[in-house]
């Protein structure tokens, strides 16, 4: 039998694009993004239902996200049936994240303190611009 801990499991492989341009991928689960997850069992196998959210209302990533559960999840053995939904709500947020991605998260951007260049400027002087390398005025 399928559990709903083997569907979340599953549903973390789809990999949300935006952590991966923060630098550090997640899941759909361990994004916060599966709201809620339903089994029944089926003489040919069991029927899920899943609720995928996304991180706000302008978000294009809900049809990508619901073709790719999908997929995965119809693939996954045991599975007969398949009904992925979008959540009709905007109300994801940052605290969704499972925990254990939040702490890889905040390690990540704790890593990469310092590697933006930042310039301390004399709050008594004002900002001078420089010119651009070649470039005089």
């Amino acid at each position: 039998m399928t559990t709903e801990r083997e569907i979340r499991a599953a549903l973390n492989a789809v990999i949300d694009p935006c952590s991966v341009a923060a630098g550090c991928a997640a899941g759909l689960d361990d994004m916060g993004l599966v709201r809620h997850v339903a089994l029944h069992d089926e003489p040919d196998g069991a029927h899920v239902e899943v609720v995928i959210a996304v991180t706000e209302y302008g978000c294009l990533m809900g049809a990508p996200f619901a073709t790719e559960a999908y997929k995965v999840l119809t693939a996954t053995p045991g599975i007969a049936h398949v009904d992925v939904r979008l959540d009709e709500r905007f109300d994801w947020e940052p605290e969704d994240m499972s925990d254990a991605y939040r702490a890889r998260l905040h390690r990540h951007r704790s890593g990469r303190y310092g590697v933006i260049p930042i310039r301390v400027l004399d709050s008594a002087q004002p900002a001078q611009r420089q010119p651009a390398n070649g470039v005089t005025r």
